[in-house]
């Protein structure tokens, strides 16, 4: 793990509240892999307000470019100050943290599921993957309440996946929950894994169906996290194994590990 003083190359405005955040990070662009985290914080030298700093999910790494890409909502008071950031302002991160997502090689025909903002790690999941000298099928079902909360399709259109969308009020790709659009494409295309990231509710029901239909594979938690180093306690989420620190245990479990 780094700490860092990172520089803002870039911060856009992608969609009301969603904002696309490039830093510049060597050290954990060069370490990094898909399903780990970063914690940010934006404030100034002269202020500890707020004081915790915020999770965020690696969505893009650029080894060559040292550099790794975030995509956060501003809700609460920290993911706000982030956005109020420009390029050229620095931020103070440290990671890369987590364990990611290890994809076991007999694994050729993989149905990745993102649920809101639970897109990223598996959008970066996906661009490790189709670098691979033969790199499995993927299908990539994204899911949302609305078009709006649907981040960045036009890149998953470009990327080699077979993309599949679902929002519940039907205002882009199949109207429902993606849990029902994926159950529909199981029974046609036969996928044998599966990995899934978004809220716990989703995760939950994801869980049911991969053990209704014995298929193996992975959920990312997206727990709230203080510390980000397994010291605080903040994040443990209950599994079959015992309790467990999201951050340093995870934030990828074995699907059938988690109890909801």
């Amino acid at each position: 793990m780094y700490l860092l003083r990172s520089i803002i190359s870039e911060l856009t405005e992608i969609a009301p509240g969603y904002y696309r955040m490039k830093l510049n990070a060597p050290e954990i662009a060069a370490a990094a892999k898909p399903g780990q985290f970063i914690q940010i914080r934006a404030v100034s030298e002269l202020c500890a307000d707020p004081l915790l700093a915020r999770p965020i999910s690696i969505y893009r790494i650029n080894r060559e470019e040292g550099g790794i890409t975030l995509l956060f909502k501003a809700v609460g008071r920290g993911t706000k100050l982030m956005a109020s950031k420009r390029a050229g302002d620095a931020v103070t991160v440290w990671g890369p943290i987590g364990n990611g997502f290890e994809v076991p090689e007999k694994a050729r025909n993989i149905a990745l599921l993102a649920g809101g903002i639970g897109m990223p790690p598996l959008f970066c999941l996906q661009e490790g993957m189709n670098l691979e000298a033969n790199p499995p099928q993927l299908t990539f079902f994204y899911g949302g309440k609305t078009g709006r909360d649907l981040l960045e399709t036009e890149l998953l259109e470009k990327a080699p996946v077979r993309l599949k969308i679902a929002t519940e009020d039907g205002s882009m790709g199949f109207k429902g929950f993606i849990t029902d659009l994926f159950t529909q494409e199981q029974r046609i295309t036969g996928f044998d894994y599966l990995i899934a990231c978004g809220p716990a509710p989703m995760l939950a029901a994801v869980q049911k169906i991969a053990a209704r239909l014995s298929l193996p594979g992975q959920i990312s938690l997206e727990n709230y996290m203080a510390c980000g180093v397994g010291a605080c306690l903040g994040c443990v989420c209950q599994t079959v194994q015992g309790p467990r620190r999201v951050c340093v245990d995870g934030p990828v479990f074995p699907i059938d590990e988690v109890i909801f």
